[in-house]
């Protein structure tokens, strides 16, 4: 994906104007009350987790029913544990907050913990917990890559896709993303269009939040996706090539992240080198986050 440098300020205007103005205020909110928990003596934080938790606890029950949607849970059966993910994750947030230096750089918190809930949700919906096998792994990420494919040609076509077209696109991305991608089975046959629900109208476009409450709008999103890529891509090609892997469906839909065992797979490397990569990859996305584009990538 090409990347068409753009100024920082150019950036930082249009970002503002991305955000609606009852998120800045709850963003504003959170972040006053995280600046008096951080400050409060031990025994009195409880009282400020439970006002932040309180006061975003509608937006984990607005956020929820998409996020599970995204992952295959159409009639939100997992509603209920999603909420109580997010929850969870955000009071794990709250005690790094405590460390000197982390999270210190957090832009706008709503935003913030939105992706984090996003981040959370699927790894929930990959765990164990859900998923039974670890066959089923693999199972709900081919039936992720379908329904997000599917929905980009909605998108790009205007009307429901074929389910020809549907394959050849899906198969396309993964031979471009795989080395081997028949032995690894990860391309998709007609049987597998049959596990992926259909998705809502073309003219629904619901989101996890609304598209006023991003700290970046989705194409901008998408610009800094290839802006880490390229950037990764300019420290060795091995790099650029993990990040392609870790990052490359972020901004899909439904969002992904590749993982370990992936990159591993792909590169044909060990485990521990690709963690290693992973960690490098990281570092370079939280310089191209903060530098760039001035937000805290939350990872």
């Amino acid at each position: 994906m090409a990347w068409i440098p753009v100024h920082t300020t150019a950036r930082t205007a249009v970002r503002g104007s991305t955000l609606s103005t009852n998120s800045m205020v709850i963003s504003q909110e959170i972040a006053a009350l995280v600046d008096e928990y951080r400050h409060a003596q031990e025994r009195d934080r409880h009282r400020w987790v439970d006002r932040i938790l309180r006061l975003m606890l509608p937006h984990f029950r607005n956020w929820a029913p998409t996020l599970c949607r995204i992952s295959g849970d159409v009639y939100g059966n997992h509603r209920d544990d999603v909420i109580s993910v997010i929850s969870e994750r955000t009071l794990e947030v709250l005690g790094e907050a405590l460390i000197p230096g982390k999270h210190e750089k957090v832009a706008n918190w709503y935003s913030y913990l939105n992706g984090i809930s996003r981040y959370a949700a699927l790894a929930y919906f990959n765990s164990s917990e859900v998923t039974a096998a670890s066959g089923m792994v693999a199972l709900q990420r081919k039936q992720r890559h379908i329904a997000r494919v599917r929905e980009d040609l909605r998108k790009k076509l205007g009307r429901e896709p074929e389910p020809n077209e549907i394959i050849d696109s899906a198969n396309e991305q993964m031979r471009a993303r795989r080395s081997n991608p028949e032995k690894q089975g990860v391309l998709v046959e007609m049987a597998d269009l049959d596990n992926v629900l259909p998705v809502a109208d073309i003219a629904d476009h619901d989101r996890a939040v609304e598209d006023d409450d991003y700290v970046l709008s989705p194409i901008e999103g998408r610009e800094l996706v290839s802006a880490i890529i390229d950037a990764c891509y300019l420290r060795s090609d091995q790099l650029g090539k993990a990040a392609d892997v870790w990052v490359g469906d972020l901004y899909g839909e439904p969002p992904a992240l590749g993982t370990v065992t992936e990159i591993a797979r792909t590169l044909h490397i060990r485990q521990d080198r690709a963690a290693d990569l992973l960690a490098d990859v990281r570092t370079v996305s939280q310089q191209v986050c903060e530098d760039e584009y001035g937000v805290a990538l939350p990872v």
